[in-house]
């Protein structure tokens, strides 16, 4: 299953730059240990978009959890799950099982 989920900002651009660099170590992190396969910042600048593909929604929140800008409050989470019904023949299959390839 993927999940996508949006990090809206509650704070300055300078309050999260404070723990930006272990925000970045945990997103790294999050790619070798808990299913993160993209993320950046929205083009709005309000925000952020992460999005994870696992078996369980309760790693995904547990991940979450872990983010030094969840832990010092410095976003709100928005989770989605996202079951792919139509891929593109280039998306990785093993990410969408049960999706039509089109």
């Amino acid at each position: 299953m993927l999940y996508a989920v949006t990090l809206s900002y509650l704070c300055s651009e300078s309050e999260l730059g404070t723990h930006l660099d272990a925000h970045k170590k945990w997103l790294i992190d999050g790619i070798d240990k808990a299913g993160v396969i993209l993320a950046g910042p929205l083009k709005s600048g309000t925000g952020g978009y992460i999005l994870f593909h696992c078996d369980n929604e309760d790693d995904v929140h547990a991940y979450l959890a872990q983010d030094p800008f969840v832990i010092h409050q410095k976003v709100s989470l928005d989770v989605r799950g996202i079951e792919p019904m139509l891929c593109s023949k280039v998306f990785p299959q093993q990410w969408a099982i049960n999706a039509k390839i089109v």
